[in-house]
């Protein structure tokens, strides 16, 4: 996931929408048993301004397969999270950095899943886990 500062700043392509794949690494996942289902789709718009800083705003979208971490019931889930990212062509910088007219989106999407994902996989609201605390002991 790459924007090419310097090809749009030619073409004066100041501002776009982009839409794409990402295969995300399983080492994001923190949930014991889940896994990605499917590439990550990512989807934003940029603006570059006239310092040649970048500002994405978009979501990533994706879904998380695999046993439900109350019941272990096979199962799926959709998740949206929100990617939002400041480039600037600055070493040392608050925000994200870039160099050499290249800003490679890696570190915003992969940060935007993380911020994105659940704590845990849960099967739904009728998930029969927790009957079995239910019981009163014999």
């Amino acid at each position: 996931m790459i924007l090419e500062i310097r090809k749009l700043n030619a073409q004066k392509k100041y501002f776009g929408n982009v839409e794409t794949e990402y295969s995300a690494p399983k080492t994001l996942i923190e949930i014991p048993f889940v896994d990605f289902a499917a590439p990550v789709r990512v989807c934003f718009e940029y603006e570059i301004f006239e310092d040649d800083s970048v500002e994405v705003k978009g979501e990533v979208s994706y879904k998380l397969k695999g046993q439900c971490s109350h019941c272990l019931k096979e199962t799926e889930t959709d998740v949206v999270g929100e990617l939002n990212a400041y480039f600037q062509p600055v070493k040392d910088c608050e925000d994200y950095a870039y160099a050499n007219g290249v800003v490679d989106l890696k570190q915003a999407v992969e940060d935007a899943i993380m911020a994105s994902m659940p704590f845990t996989l849960s099967c739904g609201a009728d998930c029969k886990s927790l009957e079995y605390f239910d019981e009163p002991s014999k």
